[in-house]
């Protein structure tokens, strides 16, 4: 048996603060095979789910558009609708995929719309359907409703300063793996908090911070756990769905997720 895993990425920190907007021409992109050359051997999430999808031997991995952007100001309507259209029209392209890994940052912003990732992966998942797909995000992503309901699970990095990149692929590796042995019926638990924090204090290896984080990490390696984090959302891309948020995603059991 050989599934087929399309790969997609595209990513950008966004200050809508910035008076000056970001232009298609300040990405960073890569298409079909050109991912691996660019990716592989990295310590990204990218070249961290694909050794472990390659590492299980059944998998064919389906590259598509890899688009990332420095740190910048909205991205232009116009702009961001070709970055967007051309992930969305790749992915049309393919055929019988049985799964997909999508790795976002989850922070960017258009001058007229607030939530591109959702806006992907709910364009994805009206392309390819019932299959499992599974995001990666920076635990600086501003989580919004429609992210949520388009992936089946959402994985964020553990780590600030971020140095957890490459495992946070492989989680989202793993757990892409679970979904399509049918071995995890992901029950998802989202607690809202009304709380902008931000500041070169909240490190993860210390504070109440930390400690959350640790929880997370129980919860993962615990019997029915399959991700969780504390997703602090970034203070700079003000929209209307910023705020922080506590995901966990257990594997059958909503009751230990809301716990």
């Amino acid at each position: 048996m050989t599934w087929r895993v399309l790969i997609a990425e595209v990513k950008q920190e966004t200050s809508t603060f910035n008076p000056m907007p970001t232009f298609y021409d300040e990405f960073r992109i890569y298409t079909g095979e050109a991912i691996f050359s660019a990716y592989r051997g990295t310590k990204t999430e990218l070249s961290g789910a694909f050794d472990v999808l390659d590492e299980d031997g059944r998998i064919e991995l389906v590259p598509t558009v890899a688009a990332d952007c420095v740190s910048g100001g909205p991205i232009a309507t116009p702009d961001l609708d070709r970055v967007l259209g051309e992930i969305e029209a790749s992915v049309r392209e393919q055929s019988n995929i049985d799964a997909a890994y999508l790795c976002l940052h989850g922070a960017m912003a258009g001058a007229d719309e607030g939530d591109p990732e959702g806006r992907l992966l709910q364009n994805v998942r009206a392309i390819l359907g019932d299959i499992p797909l599974v995001a990666s995000l920076d635990l600086h992503c501003v989580l919004t409703d429609r992210m949520v309901e388009h992936a089946d699970i959402l994985v964020p990095y553990h780590t600030y300063p971020h140095t957890d990149h490459y495992e946070t692929g492989q989680r989202a590796a793993r757990n892409l793996l679970q979904l399509l042995n049918g071995e995890a019926s992901p029950t998802i638990a989202r607690v809202k908090l009304p709380m902008l924090v931000r500041g070169d204090e909240l490190l993860t290896a210390t504070g109440r911070f930390g400690e959350a984080i640790r929880m997370c990490q129980e919860v993962e390696t615990s019997e029915t756990g399959l991700a969780a984090g504390v997703i602090i959302g970034n203070a700079f891309t003000d929209v209307p769905a910023l705020q922080s948020n506590v995901l966990v995603t257990t594997n059958g059991d909503a009751a230990a997720a809301q716990q």
